[in-house]
């Protein structure tokens, strides 16, 4: 789906296509003057709005992004696994725990006194104030270190080695897939929340997923991201609970799940220095903030790919080196157009 200003702004006439998937095939013409164009434009983003929030839309892609970034990602995916497929023979992978469940937990990919390390060398990097530590606008509640890869080293990407992992980006993806960006964060105990301490789902594209690896304890107690399946998060959806942008987000949804008599059911998992935790963002869930201690966590974002991942670092490398945090609009590799998930909801 495509919106925004028309190629010519001095043009007397434009047309938009409205395109969207059955059953919501439909092409909307539209002929105005210049000085109709804002009126215009504000109509079609309301439209689009609605269209986007409604189950049919969120139940085909988890996100509100446009319908051709939706359907690119879809149609690389599909030729990715399919290239699987014939280099692999037909498959029997069980389906992936991500699709329902939106979350799974993987003790011990990682060795657990390097990931402790690597905790201890973010705190140096805090102490002497580096010039790799990003203090974000809400630097109360966490810090980013810039490029972990160089910052931290390339063991970290024993933990995408780990068999465990593999299996399950596999299951995932059904085929092969591609790191395309790594990030490393702190988080601090605080009495406030904001942002992704309220309850959320990102709006990233299908067929991409993230995984936690912990360098410290996560638990009730240090901080545990929580989760919803893929059913209670369609449920909120429904009863009106979008928690997509920063204003419309609740710091709890106990009170709104009893309004609505919808199940309150959100689940996390207790992890060690080492572990790992993969999930599709686009599902609720919330950061939980530490009540003591912080939480260090190296995040890597997953998108579909051709041929097998560490074959696709190795152009990417210098690419990986630095921190992005944002999706290509164009899935294939090389791709240079990006977009931050909360630039690209609507």
């Amino acid at each position: 789906m495509s919106i925004g200003t028309a190629e010519n702004p001095q043009s007397q006439h434009y047309t938009e296509l409205l395109r969207v998937k059955q059953p919501l095939h439909c092409a909307i013409s539209f002929h105005y003057s210049d000085r109709m164009l804002p009126v215009l434009h504000a109509s079609a983003d309301a439209l689009l709005k609605r269209i986007r929030r409604t189950s049919f839309y969120y139940q085909r892609w988890n996100n509100t992004l446009a319908f051709s970034i939706n359907n690119a990602y879809g149609r690389y995916a599909r030729e990715c696994a399919a290239r699987y497929a014939a280099e692999h023979g037909t498959m029997d992978l069980p389906p992936s725990p991500l699709q329902e469940k939106g979350a799974a937990y993987f003790p011990r990919i990682f060795p657990a006194d390097k990931a402790r390390a690597y905790s201890q060398t973010i705190t140096e990097l805090l102490e002497r104030n580096d010039s790799v530590v990003e203090r974000p606008k809400e630097s109360d509640l966490a810090a980013r270190i810039r490029a972990p890869l160089r910052t931290l080293g390339t063991d970290i990407l024993d933990a995408v080695r780990a068999p465990a992992i593999h299996d399950a980006l596999l299951r995932f993806f059904r085929g092969h897939y591609r790191i395309e960006w790594i990030t490393c964060f702190r988080t601090f105990p605080a009495k406030r929340v904001a942002g992704s301490w309220l309850w959320h789902s990102d709006s990233f594209p299908p067929h991409t997923c993230k995984l936690f690896l912990h360098l410290t304890p996560a638990n009730v107690e240090t901080g545990a991201t929580e989760f919803m399946t893929l059913a209670d998060t369609m449920a909120y959806r429904r009863a009106g609970y979008f928690g997509q942008f920063k204003d419309e987000r609740f710091a709890n949804l106990e009170e709104f799940a009893a309004a609505h008599h919808l199940p309150y059911r959100p689940f996390h998992f207790d992890a060690e220095p080492g572990d790992g935790t993969l999930f599709d963002m686009n599902f609720f869930h919330r950061a939980v903030r530490p009540e003591h201690a912080f939480r260090d966590v190296i995040q890597f974002y997953f998108l579909p790919s051709p041929i097998p991942w560490e074959q696709q670092y190795e152009r990417d490398v210098e690419k990986l080196m630095a921190v992005t945090g944002n999706f290509p609009k164009n899935p294939r590799p090389g791709a240079s157009v990006t977009a931050s998930s909360q630039s690209m909801m609507m």
